[in-house]
C-alpha cells in the first residue's frame, strides 16, 4: 500500500498515462514489421506483443487504482478547519471547471463591438444591415474577469489541499 499526498497521486497517474500510451505505440511498432523474405521477424524486436500487453494490462491496473483512490479524496477529503465550508476537493475542481468555461464566455460577450457593419447582402452584396449588441459589454466583461478569479483562488485551494491529503493506494 503506497501512502503519498494528492499532488503526487495526480502526478503519478499523469506519468502512468504517459507510459502507458508510450506502451501501446511499442507494441504496435512490434506487432507487424517489414522484412525480407527468408528473415525472421524476432530479429527485429527486443520485446514481444504479449510481453508489451502485460505490461499495458499492469499500467492499467495501477492508474484505475490510483484513480480510485484519487477520487475517493476529492469526494469527501477537506482540509483540517474547512469541513463546515464544505470545501471538499471534487467540489472545488468542479466548479473551477465551471467558473472557467463561464468566464471565458462571459470574456467573449465582453470583446464584442458594440456595433458592426458586415456584409451579409444576398450573393455577397452591400447590406444595410448592422450588427449591435444588445447587452452591457464592460459588464461582461467584469464578470469574465471576476469568475476568472474567483477559479484561480479556488485553484489554489484545490493546490493546498493536494499537498495536505493522503492518498492510499494498491499499487
Amino acid at each position: 500500500m503506497a501512502q503519498m499526498n494528492l499532488k503526487e497521486a495526480r502526478a503519478m497517474k499523469a506519468k502512468l498515462g504517459k507510459e502507458l500510451e508510450a506502451l501501446v505505440i511499442k507494441r504496435e511498432q512490434v506487432a507487424v514489421v517489414r522484412i525480407a523474405i527468408g528473415e525472421d521477424a524476432q530479429d527485429y524486436i527486443n520485446v514481444t506483443v504479449d510481453e508489451l500487453t502485460e505490461k499495458i494490462d499492469t499500467c492499467m491496473d495501477k492508474m484505475m487504482k490510483l484513480g480510485a483512490a484519487i477520487r475517493r479524496a476529492n469526494a469527501g477529503s477537506t482540509a483540517k478547519g474547512s469541513e463546515s465550508t464544505g470545501e471538499d476537493v471534487g467540489s472545488l475542481v468542479e466548479a473551477a471547471i465551471l467558473l472557467r468555461k463561464e468566464a471565458a464566455l462571459c470574456k467573449t460577450l465582453g470583446s464584442k463591438n458594440p456595433r458592426e457593419r458586415k456584409n451579409e447582402g444576398y450573393m455577397g452584396g452591400d447590406s444595410s444591415l448592422v450588427h449591435v449588441t444588445t447587452y452591457d459589454i464592460e459588464k461582461y466583461a467584469r464578470r469574465g474577469d471576476d469568475l476568472q478569479r474567483k477559479a484561480e483562488e479556488m485553484s489554489a485551494r484545490v493546490d493546498q489541499l493536494d499537498l495536505s491529503i493522503m492518498v492510499e493506494a494498491d499499487i
